[in-house]
């Protein structure tokens, strides 16, 4: 059977095509938008210096660039992690905080209580968690979409998304109680 010919990817707009979403999975390993910044730099770089060393190491098939850059992202957070020898307090979502200068005072404050709480909960899930919710309920892709960038399979999208949606009502509902317990009688 002949070898197919290799298809060249065009790196430079394969990494602005996956920008957006890449730039979530650092986000949410690592709190400091500039650590994301200099993260996303070490991912160009590292493509650029396997092209001039080994290309055969770079994926040749278009639809397996996305997964090849997902694992390079999570290999470079936890690089940096090792060098800085400590773990990072990640706060996985920029403040999206907005006032809305028509909306009652209680209700402003109730919103903004739930945004703290759900902000508070994101902090304590796990990477992986944090990573699949931000990518499924902030860039709203479907389980095919999830599995294709994570490179595993619809199935394990579901599980893990099922997972990380269980861990999250658990940490809001411990937060709730602990907040009643904590009112003053």
């Amino acid at each position: 059977m002949p070898d197919e010919p290799s298809t060249i990817i065009d790196w430079e707009a394969a990494l602005e095509q996956h920008r957006p979403w890449l730039r979530k999975v650092l986000r949410c390993r690592n709190g400091d938008s500039h650590e994301v910044d200099d993260l996303f730099q070490e991912i160009a770089l590292a493509i650029f210096r396997q092209s001039n060393r080994d290309s055969s190491v770079l994926p040749t098939d278009p639809q397996k660039v996305a997964p090849w850059l997902y694992r390079l992202a999570v290999r470079q957070s936890i690089n940096l992690h090792r060098r800085a020898g400590r773990k990072s307090a990640a706060q996985p979502m920029a403040d999206l905080d907005s006032y809305d200068a028509n909306a009652e005072p209680l209700d402003w404050m109730l919103a903004e209580e739930e945004r703290g709480a759900m902000r508070n909960a994101l902090k304590k899930l796990r990477s992986q968690d944090r990573e699949i919710l931000t990518l499924k309920y902030t860039e709203n892709w479907n389980y095919r979409q999830l599995a294709q960038h994570l490179g595993v399979k619809e199935r394990t999208v579901e599980y893990r998304l099922m997972r990380a949606r269980q861990n999250l009502r658990n940490l809001l509902s411990a937060g709730a109680h602990q907040m009643v317990e904590a009112k003053p009688k």
